[in-house]
């Protein structure tokens, strides 16, 4: 089907209105690519085929950009380890940790000695039969060693991934080398 002129000069306003689809733009590219085209047409065509001609074109590079990239490259690269240690957060020395562990103890005795003296009197036994009770306490104790275990295998498996994290990071030289 071969458009007439007054649908392309349709499609034209459209175009430069900057309202026309891809679809649209195609037609008017391939229709402008024709040799037969009206004479009062011709104008918008030599524009086409400009504009096709312009894209095909591959520009020059500039004279020295590959030495240029190349310095600026090398300068960025020996400027990137001092940022970095800049930024990069220092990790909780061993002293911390046991200085936080030995406050959250003691923090837990206060609470405990508080409830204590608050009711007064010591904790009553709340099973008659000691086997009774100390079956309860070892089902309680495994309950907790099972509980705690999954954490633990879950903190492993976080602190895995977070190892496998930093070192794509280092790879890419986003941080440094964990």
């Amino acid at each position: 089907m071969n458009p007439t002129e007054e649908s392309i000069r349709q499609l034209l306003e459209r175009y430069y209105q900057g309202t026309a689809t891809r679809d649209e733009e195609r037609r008017l590219k391939a229709y402008f690519a024709q040799d037969d085209v009206p004479p009062a047409l011709t104008a918008e065509q030599a524009i086409f085929r400009y504009l096709d001609h312009e894209a095909r074109q591959t520009p020059p590079l500039p004279q020295g950009l590959e030495e240029r990239l190349a310095r600026s490259i090398d300068r960025l690269a020996a400027e990137e380890p001092r940022r970095l240690r800049a930024k990069t957060p220092r990790r909780p020395r061993l002293w911390q940790w046991t200085a936080g562990i030995a406050a959250s103890l003691l923090l837990a005795s206060a609470i405990g000695l508080h409830l204590y003296t608050q009711h007064g009197a010591a904790p009553q036994d709340t099973f008659d039969d000691p086997q009774l009770a100390y079956a309860e306490a070892r089902r309680a104790l495994h309950l907790f060693d099972a509980t705690f275990g999954k954490g633990e295998q879950q903190m492993k498996e976080a602190r895995e991934a977070a190892r496998e994290v930093n070192k794509k990071l280092a790879k890419y030289r986003i941080i440094a080398n964990p």
